[in-house]
């Protein structure tokens, strides 16, 4: 069993619930503190792909093939 992230238990507890304006706001929160960063050096830059990573590949390329054939049938 994969135990959870500090960020998706954080998610979890405090913020899914949050109204939809209210995680807009700390989206834009984060992402203007991520942009003012002034060092990229905290960007993992491992060429070892974890489990974890093969698994969000994995998710994003079958969300993408959904998407992508429901655009078609359309």
């Amino acid at each position: 069993m994969q135990t959870l992230s500090i960020a998706q238990q954080i998610y979890q507890t405090n913020i899914r619930d949050l109204p939809i304006i209210e995680r807009l706001k700390l989206v834009q929160l984060v992402l203007s503190d991520l942009i003012s960063a002034p060092v990229l050096q905290t960007i993992d830059e491992d060429t070892i792909w974890s489990e974890e990573d093969y698994t969000d590949l994995t998710q994003a390329s079958l969300m993408y093939a959904a998407q992508s054939l429901k655009e078609i049938s359309l």
